[in-house]
């Protein structure tokens, strides 16, 4: 038996000499070989076969340590011959497989040639380890500095090694001193710096660094970037996906070509954002996050991560979840300043909706609550009362609203507060000068006032730190109309529904459609009294006077729907957003824009949604119309088909409508759409209906071949 593992041993060893010698004839003329295609796939084992030596040549260190100081080394010399044996075998082959993947492109040769010696003088000294092992053991020094020596040997290879593959100082970048980033200013935040660069340093740049640069790019410094690769510039701002890497980046997973590849760390959401903005706003090196516009997405970004010089420190608690919930409605909007923080930001839209009950109701916040935006709401002075015991507001907007200015006086309390808008009230410099005392009031907009630039002046000695707004007078400059208002009880109803319309300006002339299309000043009917509406359709209105430019196209959808089904059995959603039910699509809830507020929409990704709809007794139907949600940005886009099925039971079926939605051939902002499905009227106890998302991406967008979402809320029939 003995004999038999020392012939395998004698042959295994020869082969280690023959590897060794091959691995030297190839050092002698790499230059000259060309590297054939099997050759490169025994290349690229390297990565999954260096672990091996280095893991057994540390375990014969041990054992070395262990023979040495061992009452009987006999039984422990047989296993260390079997493991060093085992080193030397697979360091020459990692040695010799590292050899072949140099020859590659895209790798720096004096690095590469850094490692790879270190490889071949790994692979020779466990070689001669095992050749002289015998002989070594007779010695403790030589056996010390043989082991220490190699397990040096094999960090600093192990070292270079993962510079080529992660970056410069990869191993020891962890307790490096200045690995720290640095405290970042918003003021002083550049775009491409502070934004793009960290994402393309963490996420990029291990595998294009001027030490392994694959397809010839090179990530480091802002020239190499503009020089690109083989395949040109990684970004090209005039093209409909913008480029190489935004196209790359949006590749399935399981695409050899998807960036970054599958085994590396992949770009969150906000990364992928902020690359697609920045190429999307020119991809520029120098522009400052504050010079962009204050409600750019990258701004936005930079406001989430940075924080500002004058910055606020908010040491108040947060407030309850559960009551936030219950604050939220589609007229009243409370949500967190930003993510994790405890400041609270409200904002009230709908002026038909609004009371004063519901600022009591924010008294249970009251705190929390350091933004409220009341702006064309029907305050009134009273109300001001309810406002002034948020002691810890910041800004405060009452523009448009009714007060007097009798109640300002009720804002004295707010001394934390900063911002104050005034614009369009009845409000006096009299009423202002309780408001001194507001030691932290940097601005006070009051355009559109009855204050003048001389009470400004006069203002200015009590106030000598504070901003008046007083807008640009000029006699010659047109003003735009407000947007009229169109209000109705609800946007869905089941036979018909009253429709008013207001303008802010009354003596402005409404003129609207009922058809979908744009109000004009001759042909469209003038609004006159209320009226009522009986089946689904878009209400558009705009006003118009003499002197002033003509408002925008105000628009509202409203939804009839005359049938109701006893009940619904659908595909379950993606889980990804959650819905309260599976009577989502006909619980006349609507869903708004931001689908990330509410739990209103079904969304389908990887599979349809098929919903069959049963009624206890046939009814007639001829028409059934879906809503559903587009933020092309988001992925969210029109359905790919949706098809109607009905008839007596669910298995008596037959094809109603088929419907291909047109898809979007451009980005767009986000909008809801409706789908009408019209066929003849027919009598059913059972519906089906089959919507589709989207396979593939189109070409032009970001996320070219990926799957689309298709987001849906409500189904009306009638």
């Amino acid at each position: 038996m003995v004999m038999k593992h020392l012939k395998w041993q004698a042959a295994l060893y020869n082969l280690c000499i023959l590897f060794n010698c091959l691995l030297v004839f190839l050092l002698l003329f790499s230059s000259r070989i060309q590297v054939p295609p099997f050759l490169q796939v025994f290349g690229r084992v390297h990565p999954m076969v260096l672990h091996f030596p280095i893991v057994l040549l540390l375990l014969a260190f041990v054992l070395e340590l262990a023979i040495m100081y061992s009452k009987q080394p006999a039984a422990l010399k047989g296993i260390a011959n079997w493991v060093l044996l085992a080193a030397s075998l697979t360091t020459v082959i990692a040695a010799l497989a590292g050899l072949f993947l140099s020859r590659e492109p895209g790798y720096d040769s004096s690095e590469v040639n850094t490692h790879k010696w270190l490889g071949v003088i790994c692979s020779f000294v466990s070689f001669l380890w095992y050749g002289f092992k015998d002989l070594i053991r007779k010695n403790k020094a030589a056996m010390i500095s043989t082991g220490l020596g190699t397990s040096v040997l094999l960090f600093i290879a192990g070292h270079k090694g993962a510079s080529l593959t992660h970056g410069n100082d990869f191993l020891l970048a962890p307790i490096n001193g200045d690995s720290k980033e640095p405290t970042v200013l918003l003021e002083d935040a550049v775009v491409y710096t502070h934004l793009v660069k960290p994402v393309i340093e963490q996420k990029c740049m291990g595998c294009h660094n001027k030490s392994k640069a694959k397809g010839e790019l090179i990530m480091e410094t802002e020239q190499l970037l503009l020089k690109g690769g083989k395949n040109g510039k990684p970004w090209d701002t005039a093209a409909a996906d913008f480029g190489l890497m935004m196209r790359r980046i949006h590749l399935p997973l399981e695409d050899k070509e998807h960036m970054p590849p599958k085994s590396k760390t992949q770009l969150t959401d906000e990364e992928i954002n902020i690359l697609y903005l920045w190429i999307k706003g020119g991809a520029g090196f120098t522009k400052k996050v504050l010079e962009l516009p204050e409600n750019d997405s990258l701004r936005m970004i930079a406001t989430a991560r940075f924080k500002s010089s004058d910055a606020d420190v908010y040491d108040f608690p947060a407030a309850d979840k559960n009551i936030i919930a219950r604050l939220n409605n589609d007229y009243r909007v409370v949500t967190p300043l930003a993510t994790g923080s405890p400041a609270i930001s409200v904002n009230f839209y709908g002026a038909s909706r609004f009371t004063s009950d519901q600022l009591k109701e924010l008294e249970q916040i009251k705190n929390s609550i350091v933004s409220l935006q009341l702006s064309k709401m029907p305050v009134t002075d009273d109300d001001l009362k309810t406002i002034g015991s948020f002691s810890n507001l910041r800004a405060l907007n009452l523009s448009f609203t009714a007060i007097k200015g009798e109640g300002v006086n009720y804002l004295t309390g707010l001394q934390h507060l900063k911002h104050l808008s005034l614009s369009g009230t009845a409000v006096s410099s009299n009423n202002l000068k309780s408001l001194a005392q507001l030691k932290n009031l940097q601005s006070i907009q009051v355009w559109n006032t009855s204050i003048s630039q001389q009470d400004i002046t006069s203002l200015k000695t009590d106030f000598p730190k504070t901003i008046f707004d007083s807008g640009f007078k000029g006699d010659t400059v047109l003003a735009k109309l407000t947007m009229p208002v169109i209000e109705a009880e609800k946007k869905t109803f089941k036979t018909e529904i009253p429709v008013t319309i207001k303008s802010p300006v009354k003596s402005a002339v409404i003129r609207y459609t009922i058809d979908g299309s744009e109000p004009d000043s001759i042909a469209s009917p003038i609004y006159k009294e209320p009226f009522t509406i009986n089946k689904t359709g878009i209400i558009k209105a705009r006003s118009f006077l003499p002197g002033w430019i003509s408002s925008s196209t105000a628009a509202e959808y409203f939804y009839k729907s005359s049938v109701m089904p006893d009940s619904i059995q659908m595909t379950p959603p993606d889980k990804k957003f959650a819905v309260k039910n599976n009577t989502v699509l006909i619980d006349g809830e609507l869903g708004l824009l931001d689908f990330s507020s509410g739990s209103n929409w079904a969304a389908y990704r990887e599979t349809p949604l098929e919903a069959n709809l049963f009624f206890r007794q046939p009814v007639e139907i001829s028409n059934i119309t879906i809503r559903s949600l587009i933020d092309i940005n988001a992925y969210i886009m029109p359905p790919s088909e949706i098809q109607v099925w009905g008839g007596d039971n669910s298995t008596s079926l037959h094809l109603l409508k088929k419907l291909t939605p047109q898809q979007p051939a451009r980005s767009e902002t986000p909008y809801i759409a409706s789908y009408e499905c019209s066929f003849a009227t027919r009598k059913v106890q059972a519906i089906k209906l089959i919507v589709k998302p989207v396979g593939k991406l189109p070409a032009w967008h970001p996320g070219k071949g990926d799957k689309g979402w298709v987001f849906l809320d409500e189904l009306f029939m009638n």
